[in-house]
């Protein structure tokens, strides 16, 4: 990625991971939460900018446009997951934004797919891993979430098959920046949802931006300079 763009959002990101790990620390610290509120959005609109700037003469118009398609519905995603948790609507509205954004990505990933025998033993490990962590990590979720609120069984669902399906399109790439890019965006995502319905004493919040953070740089790293 371009140095400068690519330089900016670093450093958005490690604002925002010292903004996290201070907040952690600290509940009620106001001045955590505003850098939050303020490097968090920064860093996907620095990410977005690079994305633009390093598909120039590289990447198609397709994967241009579905890359930043789930680049900015990540950014929407962010900015709902960052409002106040007593509103339900705002995490509904969050999950919805990412969910189309690994919709998004899933667009970007299929018609890159490997062909003859190394693709099928790329889907065949894709699936087997995806299939493994929806049905166990991915399934206790989303009981916890149905138990905690009826209302969000379906959406939670929905989102776990979805990012499921974003893992295994992924793998088919065969592309070594794409495929840990969206395992540790699943790995960021299940700490989310496990955080937040199954051990609420858990303090992952580090450890999920650092990794979603990472996660969305690979993914643009493979995506772009195709």
């Amino acid at each position: 990625m371009p140095l400068a763009l690519t330089l900016l959002t670093l450093l958005a990101a490690l604002a925002d991971w010292l903004a996290v790990a201070r907040r952690a620390g600290d509940p009620a610290s106001r001045g955590a939460r505003t850098a939050e509120y303020v490097a968090k959005p920064l860093t996907m609109v620095f990410l977005i900018g690079a994305a633009l700037a390093t598909a120039h003469g590289h990447a198609s118009t397709h994967l241009v446009v579905a890359t930043v398609a789930a680049l900015v519905l990540s950014l929407v995603g962010d900015v709902f997951l960052m409002l106040p948790e007593d509103v339900p609507q705002f995490f509904i509205l969050g999950l919805a934004s990412f969910l189309l954004a690994h919709v998004a990505y899933i667009a970007a990933f299929v018609p890159l797919h490997t062909h003859g025998g190394y693709a099928i033993s790329l889907a065949v490990v894709g699936v087997i891993l995806a299939g493994a962590m929806f049905a166990t990590v991915g399934m206790r979720i989303r009981r916890a979430a149905a138990e905690e609120d009826p209302a969000l069984g379906v959406p939670v669902l929905a989102y776990v098959t979805v990012i499921s399906l974003m893992v295994v399109a992924a793998w088919w790439t065969g592309d070594l920046r794409i495929i840990p890019g969206a395992l540790l965006f699943a790995l960021s995502d299940t700490m989310i949802g496990w955080t937040r319905f199954v051990r609420k004493d858990w303090e992952l919040d580090v450890p999920i931006i650092v990794t979603y953070h990472l996660a969305q740089v690979l993914l643009v790293l493979g995506l772009m300079r195709r």
